[in-house]
């Protein structure tokens, strides 16, 4: 068994007071969650800061569209008459 010697803030220092004798198991609780936190957290910064924002919940993220098929571009509605250019230029002549 080794001691280690930490500086805490006197704050924090009363808050930990009433469990001086789990202080080692507090230490193995914490590092190890802090260890699976580092290893879960995307590697880009926006994305940890969309992963921030989406648990806060003042942000309701978007949806990834996951569509299995491609788009597909569709054919223009054919009209008759004149094009919708020569009218918008016949309205703007007035």
């Amino acid at each position: 068994m080794q001691i280690i010697q930490l500086q805490v803030s006197d704050e924090l220092a009363e808050q930990l007071i009433p469990y001086h004798e789990q202080l080692s198991i507090l230490l193995a609780i914490g590092l190890q969650t802090w260890q699976q936190h580092t290893h879960a957290t995307p590697d880009s910064t926006d994305e940890r800061i969309r992963s921030i924002l989406a648990a806060s919940g003042w942000v309701i993220l978007p949806m990834v569209e996951t569509n299995p098929e491609p788009y597909v571009r569709q054919t223009p509605v054919s009209i008759t008459g004149k094009p919708v250019s020569e009218i918008v230029i016949e309205q703007r002549g007035q």
